[in-house]
């Protein structure tokens, strides 16, 4: 491709700036310009351009290589703000934003978090749409597969979340949702494997990842159904996935200090033995609730 060269001269500069992973993206781009990461890498270079007909150029690249993903048009468009052009940079937003809407990644996650809480009928209503434009992406086939077993078409759901397994070997989510399946089927034997196939490769949650949450939350929805001691947990943490992070742990750590607080307050008006009760089993239902899967998951992975 004629572009080659100017990419490669590019990634030597980032180099030399000390931005390796760009750099290496950057040399990718030409060839593999649909995967996301890669593109992002390209945002950072395109905008962190000194020349900025230079970065005009690139940012014009980017829209034409990969026209369907936004960090493309928003690399446009902070270079259409450097250089004063108020109007266009207008428009690469909105194109930036509308796709960032409607890629099939962020839609596939709002199937899950639909399906998780029970919005069967939303699920499928999105999942549709998203279908029609993205039918051969793996985390829409994800989705489809957890629309399926909420709906109880067990018997297909297994058959492509089996084939997603073979493709992504290290994917939690789809063990996740592949041992339902089996679980659901009666195959606890077979769902057993993916349970520790599951708990081997779950990310590590932080306070903002949603990827690593949501496949803590199917793996959560998985246990409950391996476990009927974890379905009680199960029911109150469904309550809570209205609110993705960090609003969700925003939201744990205001009940819990609720509960604190309240039981403080009670001090004064309890009775000793009561109120040592009480404290008892507000330190049982947080330590079940806070704990009882961790521990399933860690002696999963032994």
């Amino acid at each position: 491709m004629a572009s080659a060269n100017e990419f490669d001269r590019l990634a030597a500069e980032l180099e030399v700036l000390g931005w390796q992973k760009e750099a290496a993206l950057v040399r990718l781009f030409p060839r593999t310009a649909w995967d996301d990461e890669l593109l992002k890498g390209m945002f950072v270079a395109a905008t962190n351009v000194r020349d900025l007909r230079r970065a005009e150029k690139i940012a014009q690249r980017m829209v034409a290589f990969a026209p369907d993903n936004p960090f493309a048009h928003l690399a446009l468009c902070l270079v259409k703000l450097r250089q004063g052009a108020m109007e266009e940079a207008a428009r690469a937003f909105d194109r930036a934003c509308h796709f960032a809407s409607s890629l099939p990644t962020y839609r596939a996650q709002k199937i899950h978090w639909l399906c998780l809480q029970g919005k069967v009928a939303d699920a499928k209503k999105l999942l549709r749409e998203t279908v029609k434009e993205f039918a051969d992406r793996w985390e829409v086939q994800r989705a489809q597969a957890h629309v399926w077993l909420a709906e109880g078409r067990v018997e297909q759901a297994v058959a492509l979340l089996k084939r997603l397994a073979r493709l992504r070997p290290n994917e939690p989510a789809v063990h996740a949702l592949l041992a339902q399946g089996l679980l659901q089927a009666g195959a606890r034997q077979e769902a057993l494997s993916h349970l520790r196939t599951m708990a081997k490769h779950l990310p590590q949650v932080t306070f903002a990842d949603q990827d690593a949450f949501l496949a803590y939350a199917l793996a959560k929805q998985t246990l409950a159904l391996w476990q009927k001691w974890l379905r009680p947990n199960w029911w109150w943490e469904r309550w809570w996935l209205g609110w993705l992070p960090p609003r969700y742990f925003i939201a744990q750590g205001i009940f819990w200090l609720a509960v604190a607080t309240l039981l403080a307050a009670l001090k004064l008006v309890v009775p000793s033995q009561a109120f040592v009760a009480l404290v008892g089993a507000a330190v049982a239902v947080f330590l079940y609730d806070r704990c009882a899967n961790l521990l399933v998951l860690w002696r999963l992975r032994r």
